[in-house]
């Protein structure tokens, strides 16, 4: 299969992976539904580095490159998937999903401030079909005729995944394996919020339904599956081919959310469609710019 493949592969799986993420957390709260994940997904990603990956590269890495993918990982995993489960929670898992498309733009600007990455007048232009897409759904009701709040979670989760990338890329200076990275990345959060949780400093309720340890695990086998295609793709194809194909994941979530979640909230709406187009529209052209 092709790199191209891959990335679409992974874009698929990661629409699906948000709608049943939501599913996950309509039960209970988000803090033990994101812990569940990333423990399921450390483990299957622990699994493919091992079977696939030269292991060998950890005995001659840097300090420094466990200390980035470390840090990558909290701040995509730990705080990126807790503010998406949030967000979900506030405002439904289509909705999120559309707002998080954003990601590639809040990348690349942070790229700019931080590592000197040159920004054309592209970008202006990709800035406004965000922002307008970002109102279109602040500005939506449901179906049920219910209101929504103002996407914060899920720009904060952008956020993150938007920073993320540039401690990646630290750490690869040392450790060329962003698999391998990947997977000390997910093994830091998933220690940081067993730790959290451990010490009740998170508000969680109490019990866990059967259906919701099922979803959990489905939820954190996709997202394990989607990551470890997301670097094969990378290792094939050009970053530009791959984050633009992973744009799929948009619409993904929004097709399937209203049939994994089923509430009103998530049901199809002009506002919901259109700031999906105009929030893809500019984050693919930033992507092309760059």
């Amino acid at each position: 299969m092709g790199g191209a493949a891959w990335a679409l592969f992974a874009g698929v799986s990661f629409g699906i992976f948000q709608a049943v993420n939501r599913r996950a957390n309509q039960l209970i709260d988000p803090y033990r539904a994101t812990f569940g994940l990333l423990l399921v997904a450390v483990v299957g990603l622990g699994i493919f580095s091992a079977a696939t990956q030269d292991l060998a590269l950890l005995s001659s890495a840097p300090l420094f490159a466990f200390f980035a993918f470390g840090a990558a990982g909290i701040v995509h995993f730990f705080f990126g998937w807790t503010f998406l489960s949030l967000s979900q929670q506030r405002i439904g898992a289509a909705n999120t999903g559309v707002v998080t498309a954003a990601t590639p733009l809040i990348g690349s600007l942070l790229a700019a401030l931080v590592l000197d990455e040159a920004l054309g007048a592209v970008v202006l232009v990709a800035i406004a079909l965000v922002t307008a897409g970002v109102i279109l759904i602040a500005r939506r009701t449901s179906t049920g005729g219910q209101r929504l709040r103002y996407p914060w979670f899920a720009l904060a989760a952008s956020l993150s995944w938007g920073t993320s990338p540039l401690l990646i890329r630290w750490g690869l200076e040392g450790l060329s394996s962003p698999v391998i990275g990947v997977t000390i990345g997910l093994a830091a959060a998933t220690t940081l919020y067993a730790v959290v949780l451990a010490s009740g400093q998170a508000p969680t309720t109490s019990g866990t339904p059967p259906r919701v340890r099922r979803w959990i695990l489905i939820g954190g086998i996709l997202v394990a599956v989607a990551i470890a295609a997301q670097w094969t793709a990378l290792d094939l194809v050009e970053v530009n081919v791959v984050v633009t194909l992973q744009q799929v994941a948009t619409p993904i979530v929004v097709l399937v959310a209203p049939f994994i979640v089923g509430t009103a909230i998530e049901h199809w709406t002009w506002r919901l469609i259109l700031g999906m187009v105009a929030v893809i529209a500019g984050s693919t052209m930033v992507i092309w710019a760059n």
